[in-house]
């Protein structure tokens, strides 16, 4: 009779539920992870999986949905990606040896930004969990690839607000965690932007200030880790104590693979916000909102994962230092001179492991013998990459110095692991036979069971006469001998019936059970000796772990030069020279990602001049479609391929190194906050203004045509005097206001280009040269023409813009211009006109018969609608 009263194992599970109430838990029974109540509704309905019901003392049945546990991966992989937390409670103790209810506890918990399992991550991303606390004015940021063992950490000052708020979206959007720590008191406005956009977990600033974080680190990271950890200004971090006791809560393991604390400061590389990384299509195509068609599409040859997380990492943060960056070109350069040794090296490239993520199996020691193998292979090739390296005298020589020698790891894993080892190892060998005698014998005596088995079988079926008599196993009922029921009466009187099946009979003999004992002992001895054997060889692994660390470091970046490498050949790129004088000089510059991607069009390519005098602000005007916009945008690209130490598409070119880069182009609104288009052009104008120097590079595309004709005018009017007066950064301004040009005669540093046009009769053709000064026309009428609108709107619009033009500065139409000096027609006549004009073009001689048959019936039906 049901009294209410929740069952002992429900009870455990509601006390469970209760402490992790924001994530679903998985509660293991037996070998299903079960869920309940609104957790089984919920996952039921995200995982698509049936919901039941179970009785658990209430006087409703709770809802119920399972999973079997050695797939729990996929499922939790799904929720992950849905945005969820999962909370593991597996059972800690064998169900057989129990006394009453089993013991379970929390193992694990598994959050967008400590998901690890490399089946589901993006091989070429990586999965950051980033903490950020913010105190007044201060800026604590610290974040880590939980599946490499990489840390980073930051701290910074600002002046207002403002300043602080701006800096920290432009981190975040940098590096674009999965998750992210924030202290509660945080403010509301950024906290809002936070949630609306990222996955945040709230820290309470007392469970902050509580942490022990010299006790913590003590406990659970490795003697290195421990002594780069020991710096006062480490422990004085706030978002790395707040990141750290976050993964010793969830993950409950040793984080051994956390190493090395990097500090890094934003600004001593090249900044690039959000809106200029988007714009410029750094690492997601506009129209793709992803790699395809992207910057880092075209730069990325890259052979390992490894190599394609760290490219994208160096465009992310260009360089700013020019020692740096000549050392990234000197090696691409002599990759280059030597394409016999870089296609070798491209060849073992090939089949490297992603050894940077196998940083967190190796701390926890859950490596399996075929990754194991795979660090033996990976260690082979990079000695191989480091032979190829070293015959050269030259920059390559550098680079295979940095390989260290890990062949007596390699030797070892040979030693001790078979050659094509089971990802699974379940019963089988794995160990070779010659390391252990013991192991030998233990396995040899299996062996000679299994004869045994066979023979026993053999001799049993010539003894009873029954030719499908078989012997099976398994880990219920061990060995035993099955008969189908029809050969019941030839069973001798030494078989003892076992198990009763409904086609056949299942028994044993004494001869069978007493070497059964033989063959488990030996089967669970070979066994425990080869988990012994293994845990040995991880604990091995684990001593040298830092230095699988720097050989998959070395590993990424020689894979990165190659992959710079081969595109500079395959696209014609030069090496670019570097100054610190404010010049930026380019002679027959490409755009990387259009070129590439509009093979049939020949690319028109173009000069630019930039200083700190002269030739400081340059106003491009010209029509729509003419190439402005790809014009600004190829200078910003070749800037920041220079400044990560790429070869970049043109003839010649010399950078400046610079501080930011800031683009403004394009047109888009903020309707969720409230911001019309003009408002969030404004607002990334101001943003512009606020934090550009002497040493910025701006790119400004029609900045204030979203709103009426004089007041864009004069904003933009405004903004390039205060550029050419205060700011003094070199800028690239595109606009229709030919207006500004006059600002040519009045700031020296202030000079006009536009685009060439070609005008044959009525029509116009881009030729996508940029040329000294300024256009006289912005030929829209023309582009309507050319995009298909009527030829009654385009001769309408000519009309009116001749009326506009003789009344200049009045800003309305001449009083004479009346809609009757233009013939006025009707849909019907232009539909007509429409009609006529496609019926004569029609060429007969080149139409088959079927294309003819075709053509005649839409002219029918053409027809039927005027």
């Amino acid at each position: 009779m049901n009294n209410n009263k929740p069952t002992p194992m429900m009870l455990q599970y509601l006390d469970t539920k209760k402490k992790h109430p924001d994530s679903i838990l998985f509660f293991r029974l037996g070998d299903f992870y079960e869920m309940f109540f609104d957790d089984a509704i919920l996952a039921s309905k995200e995982l698509e999986i049936a919901l039941t019901k179970r009785d658990a003392g209430f006087a409703q049945k709770a809802p119920m949905c399972g999973i079997p546990y050695h797939v729990a991966h996929t499922y939790i992989s799904k929720l992950i990606n849905k945005g969820y937390k999962v909370t593991i409670c597996d059972q800690v103790e064998d169900p057989k040896l129990a006394k009453g209810l089993v013991k379970r506890q929390v193992t694990k918990i598994i959050t967008p930004g400590t998901f690890t399992d490399s089946d589901f991550l993006k091989s070429d991303e990586n999965n950051y969990l980033m903490a950020v606390y913010l105190k007044k004015y201060d800026m604590y940021i610290a974040y880590t690839d939980f599946s490499t063992g990489e840390l980073y950490y930051t701290y910074r000052t600002f002046l207002d607000e403002e300043s602080l708020f701006s800096s920290v979206r432009d981190e975040i959007y940098r590096i674009m965690p999965s998750e992210i720590l924030v202290n509660e008191d945080i403010d509301k406005t950024l906290n809002k932007f936070l949630s609306n956009n990222f996955f945040i977990t709230n820290y309470k600033n007392d469970d902050i200030v509580n942490i022990d974080i010299g006790k913590l680190v003590c406990e659970n990271l490795t003697d290195l880790g421990q002594k780069n950890f020991n710096e006062k200004k480490l422990s004085d971090n706030i978002a790395i104590k707040t990141l750290l006791d976050y993964l010793f809560k969830t993950q409950k393991i040793h984080l051994n693979h956390i190493n090395n604390f990097n500090h890094y400061d934003y600004y001593k590389n090249l900044v690039l916000d959000e809106n200029s990384k988007r714009t410029l299509e750094l690492l997601k195509g506009l129209n793709t909102n992803n790699k395809k068609g992207s910057l880092l599409e075209i730069l990325d040859k890259c052979k390992t994962s490894m190599g394609s997380r760290l490219l994208k990492k160096w465009l992310s943060s260009p360089l700013t230092n020019i020692d740096r960056i000549e050392d990234r070109l000197n090696h691409i350069e002599d990759f280059n001179s030597d394409l016999l040794v870089t296609e070798d090296i491209k060849d073992r490239l090939k089949n490297i492991y992603d050894i940077e993520r196998l940083s967190l199996k190796i701390s926890n020691k859950t490596l399996n013998p075929k990754e194991i193998n795979s660090i033996k292979e990976t260690i082979n090739l990079s000695l191989e990459i480091k032979k190829l390296l070293g015959k050269n005298n030259n920059n390559l020589k550098n680079l295979s110095v940095k390989i260290e020698n890990l062949v007596f790891i390699s030797e070892k894993i040979d030693q001790i692991i078979i050659d094509d080892p089971p990802a699974i190892i379940e019963d089988e060998r794995v160990i070779k036979k010659g390391y252990s005698l013991e192991l030998d014998e233990l396995f040899s005596a299996k062996e000679e069971g299994k004869d045994w088995i066979l023979n026993f079988e053999k001799k049993e079926k010539e003894k009873t006469g029954i030719k499908n008599l078989r012997i099976k196993y398994n880990k219920i009922l061990g060995y035993f001998i099955e008969v189908t029921k029809s050969n019941i009466s030839q069973i001798p009187s030494d078989y003892i019936r076992k198990q009763t099946l409904v086609g056949s009979e299942r028994y044993f003999s004494v001869e069978l059970k007493e070497m059964e004992s033989k063959l488990l002992v030996s089967k669970d001895e070979a066994l425990r000796l080869q988990s012994k054997i293994l845990s040995e060889l991880k604990n091995f692994l684990l001593e040298n772990i830092i230095k699988f660390q720097n050989l998959s470091k070395i590993i990424s970046a020689i894979d990165v030069l190659v992959s710079l490498s081969e595109v500079s050949r395959r696209n014609n790129y030069k090496r670019p020279l570097l100054n610190k004088e404010g010049l930026i000089d380019i002679k027959k510059g490409r755009h990387p990602i259009v070129e590439k991607n509009y093979k049939d069009e020949l690319f028109v390519p173009n000069d630019t001049y930039l200083d700190l005098d002269k030739n400081l602000i340059h106003i491009i005007t010209g029509p729509n479609m003419a190439g402005k916009s790809t014009y600004m945008r190829q200078v910003a690209l070749i800037t920041i391929m220079a400044h990560i130490g790429s070869f970049v598409p043109c003839e010649y070119a010399n950078i400046s190194v610079l501080d930011r880069i800031f683009t403004r182009i394009g047109a888009s609104d903020n309707l969720a906050m409230g911001q019309s288009t003009f408002m969030v052009e404004m607002k990334e104008v101001a943003n512009i203004i606020d934090n550009a120097s002497k040493n910025s590079l701006l790119i400004l595309d029609e900045v204030g045509r979203g709103t009426s004709t004089y007041d864009g005018l004069s904003i933009a009017y405004a903004i390039l005097e205060y550029i050419a007066t205060n700011l003094k950064a070199k800028t690239l301004f595109a606009t229709h206001y030919h207006e500004l040009c006059s600002l040519e005669e009045k700031y020296p540093s202030i000079s006009n280009l536009s685009i060439a046009v070609k005008k044959e009769e009525e029509d116009i053709i881009f030729l996508r040269k940029i040329i000294n000064g300024p256009s006289n026309h912005s030929y829209g009428i023309d582009v309507a023409k050319l995009a298909g609108i009527d030829d009654f709107i385009i001769k309408r619009a000519w009309d009116i813009l001749n009326s506009l033009e003789n009344n200049k500065g009045k800003n309305k139409l001449n009083k004479n211009f009346k809609i009757d000096n233009f013939e006025q027609k009707s849909i019907f006549d232009i539909k007509k006109d429409k009609f006529i004009e496609k019926v004569k073009n029609i060429d007969i001689n080149n139409l088959s018969p079927m294309d003819a048959f075709k053509m005649l019936n839409e002219i029918i039906e053409k027809s039927k609608e005027i």
